[in-house]
C-alpha cells in the first residue's frame, strides 16, 4: 500500500488578520452585549424613577360607565353621512357651530374669524380678537368663536371662549362685548366658555366646560375627568349673570326647548344630556335626560322632525372606558404622550344622533370608515337639509335628507 500523506494547511498572514478580526468580533460582541445589558438594567431601574419625578399634567378622577349601547336598532350603523358633500372646501377653518336664515349661513373659525357666506361667497364678517392668528400660542389672544345663534331682532350672539359673549351687527359687523370672560360669575372668571341658546324673551343660557382647562386643553379636560363645568344665564336687559347648575364634566352644547320649559345640556366627559327646569315644580332643578350615549356629545340643535340633533365628537372606545375608573393610569399616560398624540389615537367614526323631545334615539347617521365625516360638533337642519359643522376641518358638510330615502 502506499502510504497517503496529508497535507498540512498552508498557513498565511491572511490567516492571521482574520483570526484576528474574529478575535475583534468576538470581543466587541461580547463588550456591546455587556453594554446592552447595562443600558436596560439602567432604563428599567430609572424609568419608574422619571416617571414618578416627573409632575403629571393632569390630576385624574376615578368614575365608570356603563357597558357601551350596542350599534343595532336605530343606532344600526348605516352609510348615511357618506352621502354629504364637502363645501367651501379650505375657506373655512374649523366651523365649530353653524346659523342658517334663508340665503345666509354664519360660522366662526378656528382663525379668529366670524364668517358670513351668502349665495356661496365666504366674506369676513367680523374679528374679535388680535393677530397674530394661527397656532397654538396665540389663540387666546385672537380668539375662537364657538357657539352662535341668531335672536328674533336678527342680532348674531356669539360666544368666544377666550374673549366672552358678544352681538354682532350681520348687516355692518359691528360688534359689541356684552360679558367677559374675565369678569367672575359666582366667584369664578369663565375659564372655557362654550355654547349659547337664547330665549323669546332675550335670556341667553351659556355653557363654561371648566374651571381648570381652556380650549386649547380640551383633551385633558375630558382625560382628567374633572367636573367643574357649570350652566350660566345672562339677563341682556340688567347685564346680569347667574350660575344655575355646576359640577359637570365638560358642559357643551346647550339648547332651549320648544315650549321653552327646560333646557338640554351635553356633558361630553361621561356621554350623557342633562335637563335643567325653567318652569313648573323643578324649576331650578337638573337631572339626567339621557345616559350612556354611544359617543362624546358636542352641540345639540333642534330637528325638523321636532326632536333634537346631537352632534357626536368621536365614539367611546373600550380603551376609554378601560381607563375610566383607573385614573393613575390616565396619569401615567399624560406623563408619557402628549394631547396631540392623544387627539391622533382617539379613533374616527361619523355618527350623528336625531333624538326625540322624551329623550328617545329616534335614528342615527353613520360614517364608520370616517372618510367623509370623522367627526361632527353641530347639526344644523334647515329645510330638509343637515349643515354638519366641526371644530377641526377645513370645511364644513352639507346633507340632503331626501337623499338617504334612495
Amino acid at each position: 500500500m502506499s502510504n497517503v500523506r496529508q497535507r498540512r494547511p498552508i498557513h498565511t498572514p491572511q490567516d492571521d488578520q482574520m483570526e484576528d478580526e474574529d478575535e475583534r468580533r468576538s470581543r466587541d460582541s461580547g463588550f456591546w452585549t455587556h453594554a446592552a445589558f447595562v443600558g436596560l438594567l439602567t432604563a428599567l431601574i430609572l424609568t419608574p424613577v422619571i416617571l414618578i419625578i416627573i409632575p403629571s399634567p393632569i390630576d385624574p378622577v376615578s368614575y365608570s360607565f356603563k357597558p357601551r349601547p350596542e350599534l343595532v336598532g336605530p343606532l344600526e350603523p348605516n352609510s348615511h353621512l357618506q352621502k354629504s358633500e364637502h363645501i367651501y372646501e379650505g375657506q373655512v377653518l374649523g366651523p365649530e357651530s353653524i346659523v342658517v336664515e334663508g340665503e345666509h349661513i354664519y360660522t366662526g373659525t378656528m382663525d379668529g374669524k366670524i364668517l358670513h357666506i351668502y349665495k356661496g361667497q365666504v366674506q369676513v364678517l367680523a374679528k374679535l380678537g388680535k393677530e397674530p392668528c394661527g397656532g397654538f400660542d396665540n389663540e387666546p389672544t385672537c380668539g375662537r368663536p364657538l357657539g352662535m345663534r341668531l335672536d328674533k331682532n336678527g342680532y348674531l350672539y356669539v360666544i368666544d371662549t377666550y374673549l366672552g359673549l358678544y352681538q354682532v351687527n350681520v348687516a355692518t359687523g359691528d360688534f359689541v362685548l356684552l360679558w367677559p370672560t374675565t369678569a367672575e360669575i359666582n366667584g369664578r372668571p369663565s375659564k372655557f366658555l362654550n355654547d349659547l341658546t337664547i330665549a323669546s324673551d332675550g335670556m341667553i343660557y351659556m355653557t363654561d366646560s371648566s374651571a381648570k382647562w381652556d380650549r386649547r386643553h380640551n383633551r385633558y379636560c375630558i382625560f382628567e375627568g374633572e367636573a367643574t363645568g357649570r350652566l350660566i344665564s345672562y339677563d341682556p336687559i340688567t347685564n346680569i349673570t347667574k350660575e344655575l347648575a355646576s359640577g359637570l364634566a365638560f358642559a357643551n352644547g346647550v339648547q332651549i326647548s320648544r315650549n321653552e320649559e327646560y333646557l338640554l345640556i351635553c356633558e361630553t366627559t361621561w356621554a350623557r344630556i342633562f335637563k335643567y327646569h325653567l318652569k313648573g315644580p323643578k324649576k331650578g332643578t337638573m337631572e339626567v335626560f339621557m345616559d350612556n350615549l354611544p359617543g362624546l356629545p358636542d352641540n345639540i340643535r333642534l330637528s325638523s322632525g321636532g326632536g333634537y340633533w346631537i352632534g357626536i365628537a368621536t365614539l367611546r372606545s373600550k380603551v376609554y372606558e378601560f381607563m375610566a375608573n383607573k385614573p393613575w393610569l390616565r396619569k401615567l399616560v399624560a406623563k408619557i404622550i402628549s394631547q396631540e398624540t392623544i387627539i391622533k389615537l382617539v379613533p374616527k367614526y361619523g355618527l350623528i344622533l336625531e333624538i326625540s323631545s322624551e329623550g328617545e334615539i329616534i335614528r342615527s347617521l353613520h360614517d364608520p370608515t370616517a372618510t367623509k365625516v370623522p367627526s361632527v360638533s353641530e347639526v344644523e337642519d334647515k329645510d330638509g337639509v343637515l349643515y354638519l359643522g366641526s371644530y377641526f376641518l377645513p370645511h364644513m358638510s352639507r346633507l340632503y335628507l331626501g337623499r338617504l330615502k334612495t
